[in-house]
């Protein structure tokens, strides 16, 4: 039989005394969930660099240029569809993560518009 070259000094189990030597505890934390928004560019001042996003869902929500995606950030437009995450920020709703939305269609023009032969 052979021996061990270091005798261990172990503890038995569930003893151990020293905090520095217990294990982390871990706990899962849940999330909150963002979902994606669609609304529309109610007011954007490139000059300052902010705006406003109208969603029927969350009401307005001011955001800033840098929220919206680098490739978007020169086609960007008033009456603009777009999607984004909606978080609570120290003014109000904030937007973030702001993308033009392609696949949504905009909203008809006026009666007054169609009936003059508005196409």
């Amino acid at each position: 039989m052979a021996q061990r070259a270091i005798e261990w000094d172990t503890a038995p189990e569930g003893s151990v005394s020293d905090p520095d030597l217990r294990p982390p505890i871990v706990v899962p934390v849940a999330r909150r969930r963002l979902t994606r928004q669609v609304g529309v560019v109610k007011l954007y001042a490139p000059a300052k660099s902010y705006g406003l996003v109208a969603s029927p869902a969350t009401g307005d929500a001011i955001f800033n240029i840098d929220d919206v995606a680098a490739c978007d950030r020169g086609r960007l437009d008033n009456g603009q569809p777009v999607t984004f995450e909606v978080v609570e920020g120290p003014d109000g709703q904030t937007a973030r993560q702001i993308r033009i939305d392609l696949t949504t269609l905009p909203p008809l023009p006026d009666p007054g518009l169609i009936s003059k032969g508005w196409r």
